[in-house]
């Protein structure tokens, strides 16, 4: 039995809940999660009117935003905190068909990423927390694939694949406005494909996992400046691996010790150690996985580890071990089909 290991204090006063976002069933799937024994239950299959695909809990937990393609839009799905079940509080046009959502720390705005339309949006929110329309549109960020705002909530940064850069934007949550930093991009290696980033806890870290060439960059992070300075540079793919990588997500514990990503084409899971001292990554190992991986989410608790097959239309939850973050298969449950996303609360 694995149990919650970093606050478990919280466990009897906030439950878990697992939602999925099923873009070939129209659907969001939610799952209660028992930290204790790692048993899940489904409690709602939420049908929506178009596709849904990223997600994005909201900085207190209490929303769900959620990216809508057919008809682009940025859904807002109010949380309720006993049962877990998802109520639509709000719905607003997006410019672009969203790729990644996400919201600041301060609960002011949230933000949509657009590959297709090489933009970013800009959405108040509300003061119940649902996303307003966009009130500024970034254009021209060549194949951008997500938006993440620092732990200080004054910088974004949005990764754009087509142009090997990571675009480094100044926030306002008070008038919910970007701008340009100091130094706007940092350029990567041509050919690697930035997709996904995460901060370290410390927010002295950025993990960014490239698609196009499967390897994780690690970059210092200048909180002050807003500036990166890369210091590693490590494959994400299995030894004797040969054909395009297609890597999908990265995700880090809440203590960040350990981090792992999900690689299409292998159907893997890769595991790392991290040094906290100076942000470098040490290869663990290759698990395989669900057949073509895409989403994939850690507990707050962190003590489980869910990965969605975008193929094989189901999850697989993980038992992380404490000591070494080594992942052990404990459940697989099916889900709508063409699961995107997971989220965690």
């Amino acid at each position: 039995m694995v149990k919650c290991i970093f606050i478990p204090a919280l466990r009897a006063m906030n439950p878990s809940f697992v939602y999925v976002s099923c873009a070939g069933s129209r659907r969001i799937d939610a799952f209660s999660l028992n930290t204790e024994n790692g048993d899940l239950e489904s409690i709602q299959q939420l049908t929506t009117q178009h596709a849904p695909l990223p997600m994005k809990l909201g900085a207190n937990r209490s929303m769900l935003y959620v990216g809508t393609r057919g008809e682009n839009t940025i859904q807002s799905y109010a949380i309720d905190p006993a049962n877990g079940k998802l109520t639509l509080s709000g719905e607003s046009p997006l410019p672009g068909a969203p790729a990644y959502v996400s919201c600041d720390h301060a609960r002011r705005v949230a933000f949509a990423a657009s590959y297709a339309d090489h933009k970013l949006s800009v959405h108040p929110l509300t003061t119940q927390g649902a996303a307003s329309p966009a009130s500024q549109c970034i254009e021209g960020l060549p194949r951008a694939h997500a938006a993440v705002v620092d732990a200080t909530n004054r910088w974004l940064l949005v990764p754009t694949l087509g142009a090997d850069a990571i675009c480094i934007y100044g926030l306002d949550p008070e008038s919910a406005a970007l701008t340009p930093a100091a130094t706007p991009t940092h350029a990567v290696r041509s050919g690697s494909g930035p997709r996904h980033l995460v901060f370290a806890p410390d927010n002295r870290f950025v993990y960014c996992l490239n698609e196009l060439d499967g390897s994780i960059d690690v970059f210092t992070f200048d909180a002050g400046q807003g500036r990166l300075a890369r210091r590693q540079s490590i494959s994400l793919l299995p030894h004797g691996f040969s054909g395009q990588p297609w890597a999908a997500e990265i995700r880090l514990t809440p203590d960040g010790r350990f981090l792992y990503t999900t690689e299409r084409r292998s159907s893997t899971l890769a595991v790392f150690s991290v040094d906290n001292s100076v942000g470098d990554l040490a290869l663990f190992g290759h698990y395989p996985t669900e057949t073509q991986p895409r989403g994939m989410a850690i507990a707050p608790c962190g003590g489980w580890l869910a990965v969605a097959g975008q193929l094989s239309a189901h999850i697989t939850l993980y038992a992380l071990s404490p000591g070494t973050g080594l992942p052990a298969p404990h459940s697989r449950f099916p889900t709508g089909d063409d699961p995107i996303c997971i989220e965690i609360r």
